[in-house]
């Protein structure tokens, strides 16, 4: 399908909330997840972890959990290994990377997903802890974000009002 530039690719993408009942095709599930894959991560050290809820009945735990999954054919589970996520203790911050680089690699997926004519929906609605306990996640591994994949209702599935909503440039970037 392929966009023209990247700022169109980014203008067109959008949260669905509304989802037809259409398979994601495997092909393109793959193409999205090594989008994921290939994004940066501080140090490189690719903490990041996405489990792929499809099954009916992952759905169907994900979708007790929270509404944030919107019927989704597809929702991708991003989490990361506090294991082995980095710190900058050496500049004497303890601050875990693992939020960032999982909100990179969700972004990366995304605009693939986009890319490919999949929507998606970027979510953080729900309790984590909640979550990770349902899927029997081992301590270490914590939930940044939901993103759910499919394709959009064509009549229904329409940005929101405030997708368009933007700060001017003025308020959002200036120099020091």
């Amino acid at each position: 399908m392929g966009m023209n530039t990247f700022l169109e690719l980014a203008q067109k993408r959008y949260s669905c909330r509304i989802f037809i009942e259409k398979t994601v095709e495997a092909e393109k599930l793959q193409l999205v997840l090594e989008a994921g894959r290939i994004a940066p991560t501080a140090t490189n050290a690719q903490p990041v972890r996405v489990f792929v809820l499809k099954s009916e009945s992952a759905l169907s735990k994900i979708r007790k959990a929270t509404p944030m999954a919107y019927n989704a054919p597809v929702v991708l589970m991003v989490c990361y290994d506090s294991s082995i996520s980095y710190r900058a203790s050496k500049y004497n911050d303890p601050h875990d990377s693992g939020y960032e680089d999982g909100s990179i690699v969700t972004t990366h997926m995304m605009l693939e997903a986009k890319d490919l004519g999949l929507d998606t929906l970027w979510a953080r609605g729900f309790n984590a802890q909640d979550i990770e306990k349902a899927f029997d996640l081992p301590p270490q591994m914590k939930l940044v974000c939901l993103l759910d994949v499919g394709y959009a209702d064509p009549e229904r599935g329409n940005p929101s009002p405030r997708h368009s909503q933007r700060i001017p440039m003025e308020e959002f970037s200036q120099e020091l």
